[in-house]
């Protein structure tokens, strides 16, 4: 079941990195913020239980790409694909949290 819902989580990433689905996304993070996206697909899949800590390699792609190129890329897709409260845990496991009352997709971080 958990490698289904993996395998699931990972076609929709590649598709989202395709251009047929980008649509008017910011040119200039699409491609980074999925590679975050797709490093880190164990700890913000809806479907899975997130781990206590976000793997080593999914923390160095979110510091190196940063949460300003996730958060441009995310859509009503990717969306119905990750749990976004996940993406905010991971961000701030990983060092970069993401600002109270600042907008991830269509996410709003709580506590502003």
């Amino acid at each position: 079941m958990e490698k289904q819902i993996f395998c699931e989580f990972l076609v929709v990433m590649m598709l989202l990195s395709s251009s047929q689905i980008k649509g008017d996304m910011s040119e200039g993070c699409n491609d980074w913020g999925i590679s975050a996206l797709m490093g880190c697909p164990h700890s913000i899949a809806k479907k899975l239980p997130a781990p206590r800590t976000p793997s080593q390699g999914c923390c160095t792609l979110i510091r190196i790409i940063g949460m300003k190129c996730v958060c441009e890329i995310v859509n009503k897709i990717i969306e119905d694909t990750i749990d976004m409260k996940k993406l905010v845990n991971v961000a701030a496991a990983c060092g970069r949290p993401l600002a109270p009352g600042s907008q991830c997709g269509s996410y709003r971080v709580p506590g502003a």
